[in-house]
């Protein structure tokens, strides 16, 4: 299945260089962190991340995701619309994870 991801190189967060965002999909089920039940369908999340060499590190918990586009199954056309849908979603997200992770 596709991903899509980008990296924003950022300079004001504690123990991290980026933020990767990404649209993926995902089955859903049992959320273990969330202690409750994901939807299925397509996500967008930013992630405070430290680029290495060969490795990306990051915090569990550091990040948000948000539910783009709820479906039952996945398609090539619906990611397509997720990604323009994660357009209008990505900067309220990335404003929320910076206010949660910026360093001191």
């Amino acid at each position: 299945m596709e991903k899509h991801k980008e990296y924003i190189e950022r300079s004001d967060l504690k123990g991290a260089t980026h933020l990767e965002i990404s649209v993926y999909y995902s089955k859903g089920g049992s959320g273990y962190f969330s202690r409750g039940t994901l939807r299925r369908g397509y996500y967008l999340s930013v992630t405070p991340v430290t680029l290495g060499n060969r490795s990306v590190s990051f915090t569990i918990l550091s990040g948000y995701s948000y539910l783009l586009l709820e479906t039952k199954r996945y398609s090539p056309k619906q990611f397509a619309a997720a990604v323009e849908m994660a357009k209008e979603h990505k900067e309220r997200l990335i404003d929320a994870v910076i206010e949660k992770n910026k360093s001191a």
